[in-house]
C-alpha cells in the first residue's frame, strides 16, 4: 500500500500545510504531567512525532523526549530540525503496534491523533498495550483522538478542506474531501496535493484513506483492559477545555 502523501512525498510541506501553536499545545501538555508528577528531566515519548516539533518543546522545558515515527520522510524532517536547533535527540522508526523499547523505558508517553489510524477494535487495544509496556509504573499516558459525536456536524458542515502554500518549490494545494460513514464511525477520506511547478506543469498525489473516531466509552474500556487508571478527559491540552467544545478527547491515564 502506497503511503499517505501528506507524511511522505509531501513531508518537506507539512509545516507550511499544518502550522498549529505548538508552544502553547506544549504548556498544556506540560501541566496535565506535571499534574500526575512528570516533572522536568522525565523521560518521555513521542509517538507519532511527525516532524520533531513536540520533542523540540519538550527539551527546551527540560525533558527528556525520543521521537518515534513510522514514516521515513518524517523523521528526516525531525531530524534537520533538530540540527537547526542544537539539540541531539534520539529518534526511532517503528511502530507503535510494536513499540522497539524496552519495558518501562518512559514516564510518560505522548500519543497525538495516531490510534485514528486503527480501525479494528484489536488494534487499538494493541496499540494501549504497548504504551502501557513502554511505561514504567505509575506512568502518565497523554494522548488525543477524534471525537465522533462532535466530529458529525463539523464534517457534515465543513466536509471540504482546501489551503494554498506558496513553497521553494512552487505553489502547493492541499484539499481534503470527507464522507461520513455512520454505521461504523469511520472518516473516508480523499486527498490531493497539486504543486504548480515554476515554468509550467503540476505534479499531483491524490490518497484515499479511512479514519475511525472514537467515543469516550470505547476509549475507557480499551484504557482499563490495558491496564491504565484515574482517567480523566479534556477538550484540548488546555485542562480547563471541555470536551464538548472540540472534535477531540484529550485523555490522561495513569498506568496501574
Amino acid at each position: 500500500m502506497a503511503s499517505r502523501p501528506f507524511y511522505g512525498e509531501f513531508a518537506w510541506a507539512y509545516d507550511l500545510l499544518s502550522a498549529r501553536p505548538v508552544g502553547r499545545m506544549c504548556d498544556g501538555i506540560v501541566e496535565l504531567l506535571k499534574a500526575r508528577g512528570v516533572s522536568v528531566g522525565a523521560r518521555v515519548l513521542d509517538a507519532g512525532c511527525g516532524a520533531g516539533h513536540f520533542a523540540v518543546e519538550f527539551a527546551r522545558r527540560g525533558y527528556s523526549p525520543c521521537g518515534l515515527d513510522l514514516s521515513a520522510q518524517m523523521l528526516a524532517e525531525a531530524r534537520e530540525r533538530f540540527k537547526n536547533a542544537a539539540l541531539a535527540l534520539p529518534l526511532v522508526r517503528g511502530d507503535i503496534l510494536a513499540l522497539p523499547f524496552a519495558r518501562q523505558s518512559f514516564d510518560a508517553v505522548l500519543c497525538r491523533g495516531v490510534l485514528n489510524d486503527l480501525l479494528d477494535d484489536a488494534s487499538r487495544e494493541a496499540a494501549l498495550v504497548a504504551c502501557a509496556g513502554a511505561l514504567r509504573p505509575g506512568g502518565t499516558l497523554v494522548m488525543d483522538v477524534r471525537e465522533w459525536d462532535a466530529t458529525v456536524p463539523r464534517k457534515t458542515c465543513e466536509p471540504v478542506f482546501e489551503k494554498t502554500v506558496a513553497t521553494p518549490h512552487g505553489a502547493l494545494t492541499f484539499r481534503s474531501v470527507t464522507r461520513l460513514e455512520h454505521r461504523t464511525r469511520r472518516l473516508l477520506i480523499s486527498e490531493e496535493h497539486t504543486l504548480k511547478i515554476p515554468g509550467g506543469g503540476e505534479r499531483v498525489s491524490a490518497y484515499d484513506f479511512v479514519m475511525r473516531c472514537w467515543t469516550r466509552e470505547e476509549l475507557r474500556s480499551h484504557l482499563t483492559a490495558a491496564g491504565f487508571e484515574s482517567v480523566e478527559y479534556f477538550g484540548g491540552y488546555d485542562p480547563d477545555a471541555h470536551t464538548v467544545t472540540t472534535d477531540r478527547i484529550v485523555c490522561v491515564a495513569s498506568l496501574a
